[in-house]
């Protein structure tokens, strides 16, 4: 699956996961969102990477 999205609406997605980090304790993040740290953290790290790839700041 493909998904279209703007560079501003990727930075929203990838600013969202960490934020979750700060807010939900560690053992509710899967039952909140489907993900547990360490995928929201490797999510968002190889988005950085990719818009850092096409230039776009973070």
């Amino acid at each position: 699956m493909n998904v279209d999205m703007t560079p501003e609406e990727l930075r929203y997605i990838i600013n969202c996961g960490p934020a979750l980090l700060q807010h939900i304790p560690e053992e509710s993040i899967r039952t909140y969102c489907g993900f547990n740290k360490d995928e929201i953290i490797d999510f968002t790290i190889r988005m950085r990477k990719k818009l850092d790839e096409a230039g776009y700041d973070m």
